[in-house]
C-alpha cells in the first residue's frame, strides 16, 4: 500500500508538472528597460529578461519602463510606460482557432503578431471601453494620448477590429488609421493619424 501511494503520488505529481508547464509555455520576457513587475498567483516579482510567461500574469511597468514580451509563435508585445497587461489565454492549437486573448487596464502596448495569425485565430486584446482584434499586423492600443479615450491605430499589415462596449465594430484596413473609442459614445469612422500622433503613441511604448 505504501509503494502504492508512491506510486501514485509520483503520478500526480507529473499530471501537475505537465499541466504547470503548459500554463507557462506561451513565451518569455525578450527585454526588460527600467524597473517592471510580474504578478503571478498574487505575488510580485521582478520581470527580468527570460522568465517564462505563463496564464494569467500580469505584467506591470511604472513611468519610466518599457517592456518586451516574445510568444512561442514568434509575436512581439511591447508594453508601454505606466501600463498593466494580462495574459488571459493563449493555445496553439492544430484543428481548430488559435487563441490569444489580452487584456489591457492602463497604460499602453505595441503588438506584431508572429504565425498565430497565419490561421484561423481569435487574437484579442480587451480593455474597459473596447476590444481589439486583430488579422495579422502590427499596431498600437492604449491610453493617455487623447483626453478621454482609448486610442488604437493599425501600423501595418492584414487589419485590426475595435469593438465597442455597445457591440459596433470599426475595421482599421489600411496602414495609419486610428480611432479613438469614448465609453459610452458611438464609434467614429476611423483617420488618417498625423505624423505627431503617431510619434506620440510609439513615445509611450520607447524607453
Amino acid at each position: 500500500m505504501k509503494k502504492f501511494n508512491c506510486i501514485l503520488a509520483l503520478f500526480l505529481g507529473a499530471i501537475s508538472f505537465s499541466a504547470l508547464a503548459e500554463q507557462c509555455s506561451i513565451g518569455r520576457v525578450e527585454s526588460v528597460a527600467g524597473n517592471a513587475m510580474l504578478e503571478r498567483n498574487g505575488r510580485l516579482i521582478h520581470a527580468d529578461t527570460d522568465i517564462l510567461l505563463c496564464k494569467n500574469d500580469k505584467l506591470i511597468t511604472d513611468a519610466s519602463s518599457v517592456m518586451q514580451l516574445k510568444l512561442r509563435d514568434g509575436s512581439l508585445i511591447t508594453i508601454g510606460k505606466d501600463s498593466e497587461f494580462k495574459i488571459a489565454e493563449y493555445k496553439i492549437y492544430k484543428n481548430k482557432p488559435n487563441l490569444a486573448l489580452f487584456s489591457l487596464t492602463k497604460g499602453a502596448f505595441r503588438a506584431v503578431t508572429g504565425f498565430i495569425t497565419q490561421r484561423p485565430h481569435r487574437f484579442e486584446v480587451k480593455t474597459a471601453v473596447a476590444t481589439i482584434g486583430v488579422r495579422g499586423t502590427d499596431f498600437w492600443g492604449g491610453y493617455g494620448i487623447s483626453e478621454n479615450g482609448l486610442d488604437v491605430i493599425m501600423l501595418s499589415g492584414k487589419g485590426v477590429y475595435v469593438t465597442n462596449n455597445q457591440d459596433e465594430t470599426v475595421e482599421l484596413d489600411a496602414d495609419g488609421l486610428g480611432i479613438t473609442v469614448i465609453d459610452g459614445l458611438a464609434l467614429a469612422q476611423p483617420t488618417k493619424w498625423d505624423a505627431d500622433k503617431v510619434a506620440r503613441a510609439v513615445a509611450t511604448i520607447t524607453p
